[in-house]
């Protein structure tokens, strides 16, 4: 077989540092009776099991219009992380920050959340509810419902619990006009 290589004299592109890739995770871990955080979001309904709690780690994402504007949201990046028997058994801090990422989580358009989770596929998902967060640093918890376009998954309701950071600055002051602010945050995904 030829070997697929980069035309003589130029690099090839590389991975941005550090890239977990995608790993199949095998733990398994009694999710049944799991309860959710309190929350005042419509809970799932009866029919759908909760398959997967993931944490995710990325940046939320914000642009500036002007350095008087305030920051307008353009979505989010995060790797993902199998977190459910941390979750399920209170051992969440036991997540190696060298574990293996099962997926990740990024947005399609400054609306449209996409979760690409091996073994599970891809899910396109829309907000349907949110509520503000117990601390006001951390961004707000969500209630996604997945849509049939580019959703190729058996994933019908995605919660963002747990959140820590990842709020947006007040207002731009010393960013130029376009630019792209980026704030760290982590949250739990409760995947149904």
């Amino acid at each position: 077989p030829a070997a697929i290589a980069a035309p003589h004299g130029i690099s090839p592109p590389r991975l941005p540092h550090p890239f977990y890739p995608r790993q199949q995770d095998n733990a398994t871990c009694d999710l049944a009776t799991l309860a959710q955080p309190t929350n005042t979001m419509t809970p799932p309904t009866s029919d759908l099991a909760l398959v997967l709690i993931a944490l995710g780690k990325g940046t939320q994402n914000y642009t500036c219009a002007s350095a008087s504007a305030a920051p307008a949201a353009i979505g989010a990046v995060a790797q993902l992380f199998n977190a459910s028997c941390a979750v399920a058994t209170n051992t969440l801090g036991s997540i190696a920050e060298d574990a293996q990422s099962i997926g990740a989580h990024f947005f399609v358009d400054n609306t449209t959340p996409d979760f690409d989770i091996i073994g599970l596929g891809n899910t396109q998902a829309k907000k349907v509810e949110s509520m503000a967060a117990p601390q006001a640093t951390n961004v707000p918890w969500l209630k996604l419902q997945a849509q049939e376009q580019g959703t190729n998954s058996p994933v019908k309701q995605i919660f963002r619990l747990e959140t820590q950071g990842g709020v947006a600055p007040a207002d731009c002051s010393g960013q130029e006009a376009g630019a792209v602010v980026t704030v760290v945050y982590e949250a739990q995904y409760w995947v149904y």
